[in-house]
């Protein structure tokens, strides 16, 4: 992936937004767009050099393993999907850029939007109409794809990295930070865990770190206890490299961003 810092002498903000498992309208559950419109607010109020996606933007449920073999009314259910994930990245561009026309803009790929690769493996003829930068106009939009599920790419923002996520046990923080040795940032497990690994030496410190997500908890966990929390990150990019980051959560709907001001739908 890229290595982006800020263009001037000056210190780069970058916002970055974990897991809205898009769908289309009425399917109940998917992005929260209170939590969302919250976000959206406290994005408009400042400046950004950069905007980090970090993957399964779409849900793509239409696709998953339980409809592989049901191609009916697939592409139909797709199209809307990627119609309103369009939607949601028309508007954080035009938020973005309306402060920072040359603001970057990642998109990472994560194990939902792989659903699409997956099943056009066994429908090729899909091939196209299923194609997830195709369809997000990822090129148009100037976006940079990051294949982290079907490749293991990382995105890298001075000494930070970024991924969808792979791992999903209970001490997932731990196992992120030891397989990849450098600060890893991801999301995909719905949570906000962090675990520090200490290096011997000064200013050496590895950390892993899930960011949280923005969609709703969903509906077959029937009010069983989970971890699943919303957020977002704010993260400071010095142009050695180093950053400071926060993690904001977000409970009903509202926040107090790092700003000190308070963001609601």
């Amino acid at each position: 992936g890229g290595h982006i810092l800020s263009t001037g002498a000056g210190i780069a903000r970058w916002i970055v937004l974990p897991d809205m498992q898009v769908r289309p309208a009425n399917c109940g559950w998917g992005v929260d767009t209170k939590t969302l419109t919250a976000v959206e607010k406290y994005m408009a109020a400042h400046r950004w050099d950069g905007y980090i996606n970090l993957g399964d933007l779409a849900d793509l449920n239409e696709l998953s393993t339980y409809n592989l073999d049901a191609p009916g009314r697939i592409t139909e259910r797709v199209d809307e999907t990627f119609a309103a994930c369009n939607e949601i990245l028309d508007r954080h561009q035009a938020i973005i850029r309306k402060r920072n026309p040359r603001a970057k803009f990642v998109l990472l790929e994560g194990n939902h939007d792989y659903r699409a690769t997956a099943y056009t493996e066994r429908h090729p003829e899909l091939g196209k109409a299923l194609n997830v930068p195709i369809n997000l106009r990822l090129k148009e939009r100037g976006f940079e794809w990051v294949p982290c599920w079907s490749e293991g790419k990382l995105f890298r923002l001075g000494n930070a990295y970024f991924t969808h996520g792979l791992i999903t046990s209970k001490y997932h923080a731990s196992v992120m930070a030891a397989r990849y040795g450098v600060p890893i940032y991801y999301g995909h497990v719905h949570s906000v865990q962090e675990y520090p690994l200490i290096l011997h030496g000064n200013d050496k410190h590895i950390v892993g770190k899930s960011l949280g997500c923005l969609c709703k908890p969903q509906p077959y966990m029937k009010g069983a206890p989970t971890d699943w929390v919303q957020a977002f990150a704010t993260f400071f990019v010095y142009p050695d490299g180093f950053f400071t980051e926060y993690t904001t959560k977000i409970f009903k709907h509202r926040f107090v961003g790092p700003d000190g001001v308070k963001y609601a739908p």
